[in-house]
């Protein structure tokens, strides 16, 4: 992998909109979708000179010297998803965000810090297509874009400013941002959770039964004690 940058960095995390019903549709094709994806992305990152930090799942995490060289990577790889031809007439649709910030440097080789985090939060309130900006990115990189205004991200204090990219021949129209949505690189660690707060649920109901089956047999054995019967 190539030297991360350090300093101020633009950070981009994309994913795919509705990965689970896409793998669930394509089944055995879905790992050459999401390798094609990947190809796709990863390309249009190193043709802008960045750097992929993270590629988890469908989700990745790459890291720009310029806000501009981020912007001409998301631009790209849109570009290139929307003219595809998957499989199927399969519609992958990716959702991109960029944030410009100074995260620290971790010994594995990666990035941590808040700005980090509202980079990931961001990508997960957009939409497939969409690429979103935090006005830290848009001013430093210049790009065209569609003002948002103020969003509240999932666990961020206070509001963001957010913008929109626009795309040359794409769409520019999406839902309203979404609210309460995983980080990208968190979709099987979230998974995880709920299959773990479902296995603690149904051991709370056995333990739950479990005792009032013993309270009633303590209790049906002490009225059949011969100390409480009366000839």
């Amino acid at each position: 992998m190539s030297e991360l940058p350090g300093g101020t960095v633009t950070m981009l995390f994309s994913d795919v909109e509705a990965s689970t019903a896409l793998l669930k549709r394509l089944g055995d094709g879905w790992p050459d979708v999401l390798e094609r994806q990947r190809t796709i992305l990863r390309r249009a990152v190193e043709g802008a000179e960045g750097v992929v930090v993270d590629c988890q799942g469908d989700a990745m995490f790459a890291a720009f010297r310029s806000a501009s060289a981020g912007v001409a990577a998301a631009i790209a790889a849109q570009t290139s998803f929307a003219s595809e031809r998957w499989p199927d007439g399969t519609d992958v649709r990716v959702r991109m965000a960029l944030h410009t910030g100074e995260p620290h440097r971790t010994a594995d080789g990666g990035y941590t810090g808040i700005d980090v985090v509202r980079a990931a939060r961001l990508c997960a309130a957009g939409h497939g297509g969409q690429v979103l900006l935090t006005e830290a990115a848009r001013l430093v990189s210049g790009a065209k874009t569609t003002d948002l205004g103020a969003a509240q991200l999932q666990d961020m204090d206070g509001p963001e400013h957010v913008h929109q990219l626009v795309v040359p021949g794409l769409g520019d129209s999406f839902p309203p941002l979404r609210r309460t949505a995983a980080l990208p690189m968190d979709a099987v660690a979230g998974e995880d959770r709920a299959d773990m707060n479902e296995r603690i649920e149904r051991a709370a109901r056995s333990l739950e039964q479990r005792i009032t089956e013993r309270v009633s047999d303590e209790l049906e054995r002490a009225l059949d004690s011969p100390f409480l019967k009366r000839d």
